[in-house]
């Protein structure tokens, strides 16, 4: 079953850049990994809560591809001082869209 990681990350303004490069040169390797699906980069708007300035949204097969890709691998961004991440697995539990209502519980 695809799992998806969501990734939120507090970004000083003065480390923004760096970030950036080592988020492209992290995806770059995960991009070659068994089981990635794809990734989007969401940066935050300013509206509203500003706490996390960028979050990572990722598609991956299954959480054991997930975990496989830390092998002999730790994300550039983990070693920039001030940008902390806040990762997390889930899997979708409901899904709502205009032709397709929740179900009644």
């Amino acid at each position: 079953m695809p799992i998806t990681l969501i990734n939120s990350f507090t970004v000083p303004p003065d480390k923004e850049e760096a970030f950036l490069v080592a988020w492209r040169g992290t995806i770059d390797h995960f991009a070659t990994a068994p089981g990635f699906i794809r990734a989007r980069l969401h940066r935050n708007t300013g509206l509203n809560d500003t706490t996390f300035r960028y979050v990572n949204v990722a598609l991956w097969e299954d959480a054991d591809a997930y975990r496989a890709v830390f092998r002999n691998f730790t994300p550039a961004g983990q070693r920039i001082p001030g940008v902390k991440a806040y990762p997390g697995l889930f899997e979708t539990y409901l899904e709502v869209s205009p032709a397709r209502r929740h179900p009644e519980s």
